[in-house]
């Protein structure tokens, strides 16, 4: 099923899949996701060629779905967990754009690489991205709560210390 997906039938690879899931009921967005994410995974594990055809998933309000959760019920276990933890060496990698850090799996955050972060005002969030960085400034920290349309705090394995960033 997914090489159908990834590949055409002159042979040439997809450049973008979108699955818009804004209309589905939470519960319902969050079980397909987790089995796509999980037939993606699992295809990659299989190619011959180890990451040869790499997935860069982009989930978008990812608080709805990347939660401190097992979903045994479903998977017997957290994929996005388990592709944080083992994606990259197949080629498989996590975006997550959420407006709720809190909210998301302690255990996918640490093994993010880079950040960037819009702004946010809620306390808690605050409070979270200032412990999740350890060479943040308190001052940094003050900027975020009024930052302008386009401009983020960026941090990570991208850049030496965390700064402030205009997107175009």
């Amino acid at each position: 099923y997914v090489s159908s997906l990834v590949v055409t039938s002159d042979g040439k690879k997809a450049q973008i899949i979108n699955f818009n899931l804004e209309d589905i009921d939470d519960s319902f967005a969050k079980v397909i996701t987790k089995i796509y994410t999980r037939l993606l995974f699992e295809f990659t594990k299989k190619l011959k060629d180890r990451a040869s055809i790499p997935f860069h998933i982009f989930l978008e309000e990812a608080h709805r779905y990347v939660q401190n959760d097992n979903d045994k019920f479903l998977l017997g276990y957290n994929i996005f967990e388990r592709v944080a933890k083992e994606g990259r060496k197949f080629g498989v990698v996590l975006d997550l754009i959420t407006q709720r850090p809190t909210e998301l799996s302690e255990t996918v955050i640490s093994q993010c690489s880079n950040f960037l972060i819009f702004k946010i005002t809620h306390p808690t969030d605050l409070e979270y991205i200032r412990k999740m960085v350890p060479n943040i400034s308190a001052d940094v920290i003050e900027k975020q709560k009024a930052l302008q349309s386009g401009t983020c705090v960026a941090f990570g394995r991208m850049m030496k210390i965390p700064m402030i960033v205009k997107m175009e």
